[in-house]
């Protein structure tokens, strides 16, 4: 049975949505191929799943990578296992082949690495499960994360169609989207609420 992955922050704002308009192309010179998020700063994993990488990378900071199990899409009712990746934090809890779920501290929300502007958690999600390090958010290779591959299509997707708020105890989450933000899809704070 497909799982529902809830935030990877209880409390949480968006600042910077996947792919949305130009004007973040405009002010950074590329697409955003993930979700930028501030708030508490205790990252969790989204849910059950493996870590397949966790470590300092040169460009984006200490980053984590997990193997979702089959991961419900909200928005258009499929399902499929799922790559989670996590940029910036101040450091990872998580090491290479443990199992995790949606209790298991991955990090800490950080500042690290040379494609930040502040303390923020960078999210992406990918249905491709065979090169889960490669991210299109690169030009080239550092020495965990790996530039895209050239010519292959685009597989990230947007967090905001597989996440989900839980708002009941011990999580009692909160989503929210920063106010003003010309790259900020105003949607993003109506994810599906669970309980």
């Amino acid at each position: 049975m497909a799982q529902q992955l809830i935030q990877p922050v209880n409390d949480m704002t968006v600042t910077a949505s996947y792919r949305w308009g130009g004007a973040y192309r405009a002010r950074f010179g590329s697409d955003h191929y993930g979700q930028d998020v501030v708030g508490s700063t205790t990252v969790y994993a989204q849910g059950s799943g493996r870590v397949l990488f966790a470590g300092c990378d040169r460009v984006c900071g200490y980053v984590v990578g997990i193997l979702y199990d089959e991961v419900q899409n909200h928005f258009d009712g499929g399902s499929y296992p799922v790559v989670g990746r996590y940029f910036h934090l101040a450091g990872a809890q998580v090491q290479p082949g443990q199992r995790v779920d949606k209790d298991t501290v991955i990090g800490i929300m950080g500042d690290i690495g040379a494609l930040t502007t502040g303390r923020h958690l960078h999210i992406e999600l990918d249905r491709d499960t065979a090169y889960p390090a490669y991210t299109p958010t690169l030009t080239g290779d550092s020495n965990i994360l790996k530039a895209g591959l050239r010519g292959a299509k685009d597989t990230t997707l947007d967090p905001m169609r597989l996440t989900h708020c839980k708002t009941s105890g011990p999580d009692n989450q909160r989503c929210a989207v920063g106010d003003g933000i010309a790259w900020v899809d105003p949607r993003d704070g109506a994810i599906p609420r669970i309980r």
